[in-house]
């Protein structure tokens, strides 16, 4: 009996041949696993050339020419003339040397525009579009209007954010195209044909864009395929060590320089993975702020005697303070709040109107009152230059996720909502996925680190699989 039992305990596998036994899984798995590398490698190698190449604005803030204030008519009996009864905005505008009022209107992707001395509508939307790209890109020649976006596309992509977007199109060699916010004239993007080419190409490989229409099953895919290469770098790491001298070279090879990058392996393949669920469970956007401001009460039209002594204004606008349509004035130095007959509002306007804004998502959102509000004017790790809008409100609140709310003062839209989910993410797609923290090198360092780890990965998966193939001749 004990001699049986001896036999027994000598039968059962040891540790070592048990990860031995996973070595068709392996390779099973890594198969699934190439496609992956090919697609996310590959791509991740263009995204510091697409960076280096990409066509860069002469200008990145928008014009601030002088209004002029004197002698305009009411915009309001101008408005109703045309048959328009409310307006989400108005705006007034310089071009040319000329003063217009540019109006927004409900549903409308294009604005209106209308003479402000004279009164008469003019069609201004191509030349208001191709005097600002001139500004964006240093040289009027060659420049024309292409329409505008309602929704974005596979060329102007959300990553953009600015909506609607006119498109203006130049004579150049290499196709340039730019697109603007005629709102806010604000630059949303410009796209050569070498840009365009690479950004379809990423979409495709590196988001699976041709699988969008299909929903759901593009996440699956991708999620079963991020989990392929991370159970793939794991048991090839349990191999490694289970069978520490492989029968030949190639294979000793392909074992090491998988060991060596195991850990970039893992890096990418589960922040990518995260940053994809995180996506896929994101809560719908709160409704956007629209407001609708009736033109029967804009019957007094801006004069110069709005303005104080020295005063220079470069931006006027009709905004919402109090439930009650105000002008918001900004000069070269502060913003101020007026009623449509030009009197000031008060020193607490501006606290009002962020409070207001603020207020309108928060409600949405269920978030109580701010802990904080403050004028944020420039982009950080948590408020990043992809969220395109600045200045901005922010407001913390004490909600169990800490949520802060960023708030575009110009329009009210919100610009980004971000909670302490979003903040891990975050991070853990910018250090594990992006791996920022080599930003301290300098960028060359980073982009040329990450392209030599992104070529690696590629030829350990060809490696890998001339071995497959190699095995099953054999």
């Amino acid at each position: 009996m004990t001699a049986a039992l001896g036999r027994l305990a000598t039968q059962r596998p040891t540790l070592r041949q048990r990860v031995l036994r996973l070595m068709p899984w392996h390779r099973r798995l890594a198969l699934l696993a190439c496609v992956g590398v090919f697609c996310w490698a590959a791509t991740g190698m263009l995204h510091p050339l697409m960076s280096a190449l990409q066509p860069r604005p002469a200008q990145m803030m928008p014009p601030q020419a002088p209004l002029l204030l004197d002698g305009l008519k009411a915009p309001g009996p101008l408005l109703a003339v045309a048959g328009i009864a409310e307006v989400e905005g108005l705006r007034l505008l310089v071009l040319d040397g000329q003063p217009y009022y540019q109006a927004r209107l409900p549903g409308a992707a294009e604005p209106r525009y209308w003479d402000a001395r004279s009164g008469v509508p003019v069609d201004l939307v191509a030349r208001h579009a191709t005097r600002l790209a001139a500004h964006y890109l240093g040289s009027a020649e060659g420049l024309a209007y292409g329409g505008s976006l309602s929704s974005f596309n596979g060329e102007y992509a959300f990553i953009n954010r600015l909506l609607p977007a006119a498109r203006v199109d130049t004579s150049r060699d290499d196709g340039l195209r730019v697109y603007l916010d005629l709102q806010q004239d604000r630059l949303g993007t410009l796209v050569d044909e070498r840009k365009a080419w690479f950004s379809v190409l990423f979409q495709q490989l590196h988001t699976f864009a041709w699988l969008k229409s299909a929903g759901w099953l593009r996440p699956l895919v991708m999620l079963l395929i991020l989990a392929s290469v991370v159970a793939t770098v794991v048991l090839g790491v349990g191999l490694f060590f289970a069978r520490p001298r492989a029968r030949t070279r190639l294979r000793r090879v392909h074992g090491w320089v998988g060991l060596g990058i195991a850990l970039a392996s893992l890096s990418f393949a589960s922040s990518g993975a995260w940053h994809l669920l995180h996506k896929v469970g994101a809560e719908p956007w709160p409704q956007a702020y629209s407001p609708r401001i009736p033109v029967g009460i804009l019957d007094a039209a801006p004069a110069a005697n709005w303005l104080q002594p020295g005063e220079v204004a470069v931006r006027l606008g009709l905004v919402s303070l109090d439930g009650h349509a105000a002008w918001r004035l900004q000069s070269l130095f502060e913003v101020r709040y007026l009623a449509l007959d030009g009197q000031p509002l008060g020193d607490d306007a501006a606290r009002r109107y962020a409070n207001q804004r603020l207020a309108h998502h928060a409600g949405q959102l269920g978030l109580g009152e701010p802990l904080g509000v403050e004028l944020q004017t420039r982009f950080d790790h948590e408020y990043g230059f992809v969220f395109k809008r600045l200045p901005v409100l922010k407001a913390t609140y004490a909600d169990a996720h800490h949520t802060s709310l960023y708030v575009d003062p110009l329009d009210g839209a919100l610009a980004s909502r971000v909670r302490d989910a979003d903040r891990a993410e975050g991070w853990a797609f910018a250090y594990l996925h992006k791996w920022d923290y080599l930003g301290a090198l300098g960028k060359p360092v980073k982009d040329a680190t990450l392209t030599a780890l992104a070529a690696i990965h590629v030829l350990l998966a060809l490696m890998g699989l001339w071995l497959f193939a190699r095995g099953r001749r054999a």
